[in-house]
């Protein structure tokens, strides 16, 4: 076995098995709408398509992510660019060599245009997938060998450790998604994160101040309930905005707020109000409607949002 295929085969077998098995539950009926990839030249249908293999789950070679013309984005996306890495690469492509598009830029890329789509589909372009694809896709990885290559002249001293990195960062960005509820993952664990720091940090507050109560309300549990679960708190809309543009399953579009009016892309666009505002969680896109807070303040004044749990009473 010759250097490159022990590359080739040590770098990615876990990547591998993932795509073989897709194909294979393709071949029996599994429904994949479209492929989302992440690579490098071993996967880049810009310049080697024909590794890329998505004839075998019976979609069309799927346009790459920057070419501009003639792209054909309804069954997919393929951000892979040949001499990518996982990890950001810490010189400039003329003296490593190695693309500027590592994964990391690649899962920007791909947070753009699902965006794209929400805002743009309805819109009536012709090119992009309805923006319930992303959860009927195949997403793949393909990824990983540059990392080592770009470093094995430097020895293996050198390249082993790098390994936890390059492992981390392929498992964060498949973990960086969209739950089933529409919610941003890292985001909302970023909140989390910061929460417990803060929480943290109150507890040693109330410690130092010994004539005041502090306390710590949780709100963004209470919203989460909310966007997660609307109907159970009465309401029916949880990420759609009532005053918005765009539809999908966030009526939102950051280029025109509610309210107003704006000239995008050469179409003149409008954010309007829904007609029935206390049916949703969010007013626009930001902000929680009326009929969301009276269920927030209910929560926060009732039992297991604030710690220590504390109680208002009214005479």
């Amino acid at each position: 076995m010759n250097l490159l295929m022990l590359r080739r085969f040590w770098v990615v077998p876990a990547v591998v098995t993932v795509a073989l098995s897709a194909v294979l539950m393709c071949e029996a009926g599994c429904g994949y709408e479209a492929i989302f990839n992440f690579g490098d030249s071993n996967s880049d249908t810009g310049g080697f398509w024909s590794a890329f293999p998505a004839q075998r789950l019976g979609i069309p070679l799927v346009s790459p992510y920057l070419k501009s013309i003639g792209s054909d984005y309804k069954h997919g996306v393929n951000f892979a660019t040949l001499a990518s890495t996982v990890l950001l690469p810490q010189t400039s492509l003329f003296v490593s060599g190695l693309s500027p598009f590592a994964l990391p830029i690649q899962l920007n890329q791909m947070k753009n245009f699902k965006a794209q789509v929400d805002q743009l589909y309805d819109q009536g372009s012709s090119n992009l997938p309805p923006p319930d694809i992303f959860g009927k896709s195949l997403y793949t990885f393909y990824i990983g060998q540059n990392d080592f290559t770009s470093n094995l002249a430097k020895g293996i001293d050198v390249v082993k450790p790098t390994l936890p990195q390059v492992i981390s960062q392929i498992t964060s960005t498949i973990k960086a998604d969209i739950d089933e509820f529409g919610c941003m993952i890292p985001f909302n664990n970023a909140v989390v994160e910061y929460n417990k720091m803060l929480h943290d940090a109150l507890n040693q507050t109330g410690k130092e101040l010994s004539d005041a109560n502090v306390i710590y309300v949780d709100s963004h549990k209470v919203l989460l309930k909310l966007f997660r679960h609307p109907a159970s708190h009465g309401l029916k809309y949880g990420t759609l905005a009532c005053c918005g543009n765009g539809g999908g399953p966030y009526n939102y579009n950051p280029k025109v707020f509610c309210g107003n009016n704006k000239v995008v892309n050469g179409q003149n666009i409008t954010a309007s109000a829904c007609g029935d505002p206390e049916n949703y969680v969010s007013w626009d896109g930001v902000h929680t409607t009326e009929a969301a807070n009276k269920i927030i303040v209910d929560a926060i004044l009732g039992d297991g949002f604030t710690n220590p749990p504390f109680e208002i009473k009214c005479t």
